[in-house]
């Protein structure tokens, strides 16, 4: 089997494309505006367009396979996307199949937290770990689970969904439809929402100060708390109890020695993270908590890149372990 595999990215802005080595090199790097659109066709036809692209580049269409991260709900055992919010007509799309019919090679359809949690198993933080919960801090909360060195995937494929999470059976409704999920406070959405909310309460000036004519975001409110804004800050901190609340059970569930956080949300630093590092420990056993380390991502900005890549390396039928694919 090849120890080479093609990564693609697909957002809602961009497409990103590279040919990663089961070393964790990433070569041949390619980005394009995402024609959102154009539709699912004119997207299909970007992917095989960025992947040929690479394929000339390497000089040599002989790879385990191509990897694609996408916005879900998706359906990684069927390779269909079942609705892509940033994509307008994305509904029960195959796409694994319409990319492989079109490159006749391999492709494996993967989501973004289950992906990143395999990238940081394979290339990243979690190299040496047999056991990890990844979290992707973004617009929601993704999550990915490493047990015993296998991904739990779940019937359809889609385990892992630690954003859904109910942790108030009193609390926010969530764009999913449930109530109290931890997306609902710590979700890039969440934490502008509650900006938002403040702003119209008059509990804070700065936020808006800070948005001016341009609508609130999560970023927003991050740079009001790192001035000062005590409001702000607690959106934060409430967001980050929520996670130590939720992710608190499952560290009692599945004991693992690492917590990866990563996604953009994560670059909030320590407004986050440091609040959830302290609360965690009020909601697990200590002696399971005493294994638990936390980090942040160490893959950064080529997440999606990496989590695609392993995703292939992790499927492939000469796979025994992950461990054995780092080389």
């Amino acid at each position: 089997m090849s120890d080479v595999a093609i990564a693609v990215d697909l957002g809602g802005t961009n497409i990103r494309a590279a040919l990663v080595t089961v070393g964790g090199e990433i070569k041949h790097h390619r980005t394009v505006r995402t024609a959102v659109r154009g539709g699912v066709y004119a997207i299909v036809d970007q992917i095989v367009n960025l992947a040929e692209s690479v394929f000339d580049e390497h000089g040599s269409r002989l790879t385990a396979g191509v990897g694609v991260v996408a916005p879900g709900p998706l359906e990684p055992k069927s390779g269909i996307v079942r609705f892509a919010p940033n994509l307008p007509g994305w509904e029960n799309v195959p796409l694994a199949r319409l990319i492989q019919d079109r490159l006749e090679i391999p492709v494996v359809l993967g989501n973004d937290g289950n992906c990143a949690a395999l990238g940081e198993s394979m290339f990243g933080a979690g190299r040496d770990v047999d056991n990890l919960i990844y979290l992707a801090l973004g617009t929601g909360l993704g999550a990915g689970i490493i047990h015993h060195g296998s991904l739990i995937e779940g019937v359809a494929g889609v385990g892992g969904e630690v954003g859904h999470v109910s942790i108030d059976p009193n609390g926010s409704r969530c764009t999913c439809g449930a109530v109290g999920c931890m997306e609902a406070y710590i979700g890039g959405w969440a934490i502008a929402r509650h900006g938002e909310m403040a702003v119209h309460s008059e509990r804070s000036s700065l936020i808006q100060e800070i948005a001016g004519d341009d609508r609130i975001t999560a970023e927003v409110v991050a740079r009001a708390a790192e001035q000062g804004d005590g409001v702000a800050r607690d959106i934060f901190a409430r967001g980050a109890l929520a996670l130590a609340v939720g992710v608190g059970g499952l560290v009692n569930v599945f004991n693992p020695e690492l917590i990866v956080i990563g996604g953009g949300l994560a670059r909030a630093g320590d407004l986050i993270i440091e609040p959830f590092r302290s609360s965690l420990p009020n909601y697990t056993m200590l002696p399971i908590y005493e294994h638990v380390t936390i980090v942040q991502s160490a893959l950064g900005h080529d997440t999606g890149i990496y989590g695609a890549a392993a995703n292939v390396f992790y499927q492939r039928p000469d796979r025994t372990g992950h461990r054995e694919l780092d080389g």
